[in-house]
Parts: C-alpha cells; sequence; structure tokens
C-alpha cells in the first residue's frame, strides 16, 4: 500500500517542485547558505509543505478520476486495485493536514507574520477547487497546472528573507521580479504545453469518459498546434532576461543549446502523434533550464 501510495503522489513532481524552490531561493540570494537567507528549517518545512501538498492533489485526483482512468490509465494503483479508495481517501487527508501543519510550523518557527501558513492554506484550497471545478473548464484547467507548477516561486517572492544580522537589507520586488519573472514564464509556458498533449494523449479515452478536454473542442490539430507554438514561444524568448540584464550570457549559451534540439524533437514527436514522448521531452526542457540557472547564476 505504502508503495502505491508514493506512486500516487507523483514522486517525479515532488523532487522537481523541491528543486524549484530552492532555485527561487537561490536565485534571490535567500539560500541558508547565503547572507540573509532563510534558515534550514523554514526551507525543510517549505520543502515538506510542498511534497504534502503535491501528493495530496494528485492522490485526491486519482479519487475523483477513477472511471475516465480505467479508461487512460489503467496502470495506476486505484485501477488496478492495489490499494483501496477507503485507504487513498484517508492518505489525502493525512497530507493535506500536514501540508498545512508544515505552514504553520515555518510561520512559528521562522516569525514571519504567518506568510507560509497562509501561503500553504490557499495552496490546498487552489488544489482542491482545482480537482473539483477547474480541471473541468477546457484550456483554463492547462493553465491551472500551469500557474500551480509556478507556486514554489510565487512562494519565494512573498516569502519575507533578505534581512542580514549585521546588515539591514531588503530586495525590492521589482528586483524580486526581475530574477524571478523568467523562471515563472518558462515553466508556465512549457507547463501549459505539456498539458495540452498530455490531453492529446488521452482524447479517445476523454471522449469515451465524456470528459470535454481542449483539443476534443478545437481539435487535435489545432490543439497541436497551440502547445507547439507555445515551445517555439518559449525558446525565442529565452534572450530577454539575458538583455535585461537578470541573467548572464552563459544561461543563453546553456539553454539554447539544450532547447533547440529539445523543442525541434518536441515538435517531431507530437507531429507523429507520439505525445507521451513529446510530454517527456518537455519535461526534459524543464528541468534542464533548472539546472542551465544554477550552473550560469
Amino acid at each position: 500500500m505504502l508503495l502505491a501510495l508514493f506512486k500516487m503522489s507523483r514522486p517525479v513532481n515532488i523532487v522537481i517542485a523541491m528543486v524549484t524552490l530552492s532555485i527561487g531561493y537561490y536565485l534571490l540570494s535567500f539560500m541558508p547558505v547565503q547572507q540573509g537567507g532563510i534558515s534550514w528549517s523554514s526551507l525543510v518545512l517549505q520543502t515538506l509543505g510542498f511534497a504534502f501538498a503535491i501528493g495530496f492533489a494528485n492522490i485526491q485526483n486519482d479519487i475523483w478520476d477513477l472511471d475516465s482512468d480505467r479508461l487512460n490509465r489503467p496502470e495506476r494503483p486505484l485501477v488496478r486495485g492495489t490499494i483501496s479508495v477507503k485507504a487513498a481517501q484517508c492518505a489525502w487527508i493525512i497530507f493535506l493536514v500536514l501540508t498545512i501543519a508544515c505552514g504553520i510550523a515555518d510561520s512559528i518557527v521562522s516569525g514571519t507574520n504567518w506568510t507560509a501558513a497562509i501561503f500553504f492554506v490557499l495552496l490546498s484550497l487552489l488544489l482542491v477547487v482545482y480537482n473539483k471545478f477547474l480541471k473541468h473548464i477546457p484550456l483554463l484547467k492547462n493553465m491551472a497546472v500551469a500557474l500551480l507548477c509556478v507556486t514554489p516561486l510565487i512562494l519565494c517572492f512573498f516569502y519575507p528573507a533578505g534581512i542580514s544580522e549585521t546588515e539591514s537589507f531588503t530586495m525590492e520586488p521589482a528586483d524580486k521580479i526581475g530574477f524571478l519573472y523568467p523562471a515563472m514564464l518558462f515553466a508556465f509556458l512549457l507547463t501549459t504545453a505539456r498539458e495540452i498533449y498530455k490531453d492529446l494523449e488521452d482524447e479517445t479515452g476523454d471522449l469515451k469518459a465524456g470528459i470535454m478536454t481542449f483539443p476534443l473542442i478545437a481539435g487535435a490539430p489545432t490543439a497541436r498546434r497551440l502547445a507547439g507554438f507555445i515551445c517555439i514561444f518559449s525558446w525565442a524568448i529565452l534572450p530577454l532576461p539575458v538583455v535585461q540584464g537578470y541573467y548572464p550570457t552563459l544561461f543563453l549559451i546553456i539553454t539554447g543549446a539544450i532547447f533547440t534540439p529539445t523543442i525541434l524533437s518536441i515538435l517531431i514527436f507530437a507531429h507523429k502523434h507520439n505525445y507521451r514522448r513529446a510530454q517527456k521531452l518537455v519535461k526534459v526542457a524543464m528541468f534542464a533550464g533548472l539546472i542551465a540557472l544554477v550552473v550560469s547564476c
């Protein structure tokens, strides 16, 4: 049962969220090892908060999507019967409580005016609203998932850090946005494209289950072109943060070398209707972008 819950929590997405959070603080020079950075306890509690949040949202999603998953995702634990619905329900409720508890604990330990507690309560509400309502609205659901993927960087922006014991300073909001918006924008765009490819892959099963998605409403060719355009646009704006002076030229060199063949491969696989491979390559592009930020900035 524990292995089934582990798979249902989507560990890869959890790792990506944790890495994204750390990179966000790194870009702002707010890591624990940096002057004026957050404490290790805050970073641990926040990463755990995201892990529990992603876990509860995905387990809840699998419960509510059980009928459609029988058609689209027969390999999932609930469909295979390796875990009961009742056990999964208990698990997501426990994870939800732990999500909010992490936010409260961080607020108490760090004394940051309940910033983390409020954030994780709002994040939990958004995840439930998505699973219950937003996921049934074509295209809006794709962008909602993309927004959720950006939430670690949103927390980095609002979290009150940057105060040194020896020298008081606070990074201005405009500077925070300058360092964070490229990562936010790339993550949002690429996740939107990935979610469209996911809908294209699930088109047959969604149609049988009566789930209306963007490809079913606009047509597969239109959805495929939109996802492709988003990928190309993401590649085209890579020089923007470098030109603005927020990221060094090395960032453009690394991302350009990785993104160019990756985006081209995504378009080729999507054209061949191999949407699963296209999805995986979009994740590769996102992860490569995160690594480029660490190496170059």
